[in-house]
């Protein structure tokens, strides 16, 4: 059967990254309902690509709406036409990244390519999407991670999806191995899922990366041998 590599999508592309474009993430999503008038499109869209630059390189409690509206180059009452205030625009920034990668996440695990992987390649598949994730968004998905040990409603939400995750790559590993136990073969997965994913969280939390050795996310070697684990635990060839 086909196989998936960890480093690429099933479609054969690299993952989107979300901090290079958010308006093109966050027009997909409900979070996000762009005005009809095209000049108050362009503003929204240019308070949506700072606060997001600025969020991921500088934190949230460092960054100031008079930050966001300089460097989107907007009056601070066009911000507030559209947002409350700065948390709300991380709210609607946040809510809008998770739908979306979630959208692409389901869209590889429900590919050609995902169900007729052997399992390795769906292994390989899912550390590509931890990986390829946290390689591609690494400043929003720091600032998450960092907001979910004070705010349970981001802790919720990114359980439930991390949740998600697990459950449709434990969905394809359990069409592939018949003749596994379903039960234990989804309870592995979802272990697989926390373990490598904590490491992965663990590496990335220090804006300068984690300083230990063969814990860089950008480090092939971190996922291959994540990988080489995962596959062990999994009892796969």
């Amino acid at each position: 059967m086909a196989t998936i590599g960890a480093d690429r999508t099933a479609q054969g592309a690299e993952p989107i990254r979300f901090e290079a474009d958010p308006v093109r993430w966050m027009e997909r999503s409900d979070a996000f309902i762009p005005p009809r008038q095209q000049r108050s499109r362009e503003a929204l869209e240019r308070i949506v690509r700072a606060g997001t630059r600025l969020f991921s390189a500088q934190g949230f409690e460092a960054t100031r709406v008079a930050d966001i509206v300089e460097e989107a180059g907007v009056p601070t009452g066009t911000f507030y036409q559209r947002f409350a205030d700065k948390e709300a625009l991380l709210d609607a920034i946040v809510a809008g990244y998770r739908a979306c990668r979630m959208a692409e996440i389901q869209s590889l695990c429900t590919s050609e390519a995902a169900r007729a992987a052997d399992p390795r390649g769906i292994v390989e598949l899912h550390l590509g999407i931890v990986f390829g994730a946290f390689s591609a968004d690494a400043g929003l998905l720091r600032l998450i991670e960092r907001r979910r040990l004070e705010n349970i409603g981001v802790h919720r939400d990114q359980s439930q999806a991390n949740d998600a995750v697990a459950t449709m790559i434990a969905d394809l590993l359990v069409a592939a191995l018949p003749d596994r136990d379903e039960a234990q073969l989804r309870r592995q997965v979802f272990y697989a899922h926390s373990i490598v994913r904590g490491a992965v969280v663990w590496a990335m939390l220090p804006r300068e990366g984690e300083q230990g050795q063969g814990l860089q996310v950008s480090d092939p070697a971190f996922c291959a041998e994540a990988l080489a684990m995962a596959l062990r635990y999994l009892r796969i060839d």
